[in-house]
């Protein structure tokens, strides 16, 4: 029989999905592939990107391929910032469920891109959109054994809202 779902453990569990989340967007500005693949994704994922963004269809993928495809995606901007949102992070309460193996996360989603100006400035607006995202989590024991955050992104299905062209 497994331990009821306590509250602190509740408490650490949305903290840790959220810090998972949130790693993923400073991942994709930094270009930090092992970080993606070490720290965020589990090693095969599931893509499903709307085709007005990168969509292919739904993909399934190893979590270093993607990781890969990110690397230069963002080349012909200077800098990019994506910024995550009003997460919502699907949990049963505490009490005497037991801790759960997965969750799901519904998350708004900026991407802000930008290119240098004649000073040399990143302040030329290249394009900014907005999706919303909605994310499959488990929950990893071996990464919890090493003592680290165990949840990892399992499916990642994101849907354009929004996109404006800068000048």
């Amino acid at each position: 029989m497994s331990a009821q779902y306590d509250v602190p453990t509740y408490l650490l569990d949305k903290e840790n999905i959220r810090d998972t989340v949130i790693r993923m967007m400073f991942a994709f500005d930094q270009g930090a592939t092992l970080v993606l693949v070490n720290r965020v994704y589990t090693p095969e994922i599931i893509l499903d990107y709307d085709t007005l963004l990168i969509g292919k269809g739904i993909e399934n993928i190893a979590s270093s391929e993607w990781a890969k495809r990110l690397e230069t995606m963002h080349d012909h901007f200077d800098t990019t910032q994506h910024i995550v949102q009003n997460l919502l992070v699907e949990l049963p309460q505490p009490g005497s469920a037991p801790r759960p193996a997965r969750c799901t996360v519904f998350a708004y989603a900026h991407g802000w891109f930008y290119k240098r100006d004649g000073e040399g400035w990143p302040r030329t607006l290249g394009k900014r959109n907005g999706a919303n995202y909605e994310l499959e989590l488990v929950r990893s024991d071996d990464e919890k054994a090493k003592g680290g955050n165990p949840w990892r992104i399992t499916r990642q299905k994101v849907r354009l809202d929004f996109q404006d062209l800068g000048a």
